[in-house]
């Protein structure tokens, strides 16, 4: 019976006397103090939280905060500054009142110049009102198409390697990563019966990154069309990243999948101001996608965020409106950069590393010298000081790997790789 349904005891019967408890505390709550049975830790967090992998990219960074003059080759951040014009509008915003919310999915001149963008670069054709999402990076964008597209238990199909917040974001939604195989010897690029091998009954999504995040492999136009051949005969939704779209060297021609007909009415394509204009803290992305999945996302947006921070969303209509030539300056720096990593890499002894051709990453295969990268990373950063990011941070498959980022400087690029090549000398020697 409840305390509530307990008859009452009259003031002279008898009834235990409450140990008096701590002086320092009134008296009611001494006693009720003192009586409190003693169990086991709370447990603050859920099961499904707990269940998100921690990241190994974020271990590296962490553990270089405590070394000074370490050099970091590990993130993937430009060195480069946001461009005048844009930090100005962002600036001019803010002073003319862009300080209230936005509508949920952007402001509708925001969203019209992403799809004048979209039509131009990519031959796609969208409605900015009905199928154009503004999201707070491309994170958010991926996270989003993960909550709403997908229900517990439903697998993703990813490659090995990939971009680690891939599997930990479809994880968080309830969903199961199933890797999909890929290897130095085909650029990175999964085969189609790699693919289909790995489908199943619970296959809802397969996630296409291209040019990728580690590899820097772009995927071609056949590849692009089997995975989508694929997705229809299996009436999979396809999860676009083209991050870094603007990133891609030489003659390489990037391929948007929602282009190739019959792919747009199951796609999610996923874009970034991040990388191609240099505004990673800025935290402003977009998404393109089915008007009906978007009418969703409106829902659940309110629920994560509401909107993208006004301001930033000016400063990204700038970044589309102006001149693109600071995204063709970095490109070029970019390509150059690329170019020394790869000739280097490949001059250490047991370093092999194909020449991605695009993104800004390099993804050298060490297992001739360790397959153990996660003990080889940390091993260049305490003596070397050095930061790279392990393999095993990218797949399964993956020990025996290393991602290097060139969006850092020059002479950071110069003296790291320095450092890297003692260090693996060392590690091959011991």
């Amino acid at each position: 019976m409840g305390r509530l349904g307990r008859p009452q005891q009259h003031a002279g019967a008898r009834h235990r006397r409450v140990p008096a408890g701590p002086p320092g505390l009134p008296r009611r709550d001494r006693g009720h103090r003192v009586g409190l049975a003693v169990r086991k830790a709370f447990q603050p967090t859920g099961l499904r939280a707990r269940g998100v992998p921690p990241s190994l990219i974020r271990w590296v960074y962490d553990l270089a905060q405590e070394v000074p003059g370490a050099i970091s080759l590990a993130v993937g951040e430009p060195d480069f500054p946001t461009p005048a014009h844009i930090v100005e509008a962002g600036q001019a915003a803010l002073g003319a009142g862009f300080t209230r919310y936005s509508p949920n999915p952007g402001y509708l001149d925001l969203r019209e110049a992403i799809a004048e963008k979209r039509l131009r670069v990519s031959g796609v054709k969208v409605d900015p009102a009905s199928e154009v999402f503004v999201t707070v990076g491309a994170m958010e964008a991926l996270m989003l198409t993960f909550m709403v597209g997908i229900d517990p238990g439903d697998e993703v199909l990813v490659t090995d390697p990939s971009y680690s917040n891939f599997v930990s974001q479809i994880t968080l939604a309830g969903g199961v990563p199933v890797y999909v195989p890929t290897d130095p010897e085909n650029g990175y690029l999964p085969a189609p019966e790699a693919i289909r091998a790995a489908l199943t009954s619970r296959t809802r999504a397969v996630l296409v990154n291209s040019p990728a995040n580690p590899t820097g492999a772009v995927y071609p136009r056949d590849l692009l069309h089997a995975i989508g051949e694929l997705a229809q005969s299996h009436d999979l939704l396809i999860v676009s990243d083209e991050t870094y779209e603007a990133l891609v060297y030489g003659d390489v021609q990037h391929v948007s999948l929602a282009s190739i007909p019959g792919l747009a009415d199951r796609t999610v394509s996923i874009y970034s101001f991040s990388k191609e204009y240099a505004m990673t803290g800025w935290r402003i992305g977009y998404l393109l996608g089915p008007a009906p999945m978007l009418r969703v996302m409106a829902t659940v947006q309110e629920q994560m965020c509401s909107c993208v921070n006004a301001a930033t969303q000016r400063a990204a209509l700038a970044a589309l409106r102006g001149s693109q030539e600071c995204v063709a300056t970095m490109r070029r720096a970019y390509e150059r950069r690329r170019n020394l990593v790869v000739e280097r890499l490949n001059r250490i002894p047991g370093v092999r590393c194909p020449r991605p051709d695009g993104a800004f990453y390099a993804f050298p295969d060490v297992r001739a010298v360790t397959h153990d990268t996660k003990a080889l990373a940390e091993r260049l950063l305490y003596e070397e000081k050095v930061v790279v990011s392990p393999g095993e941070a990218f797949g399964p498959r993956s020990a025996g790997f290393l991602r290097l980022s060139y969006a850092s400087s020059d002479g950071a690029l110069t003296e790291g790789l320095d450092r890297l090549a003692v260090g693996l000398a060392k590690t091959r020697g011991a």
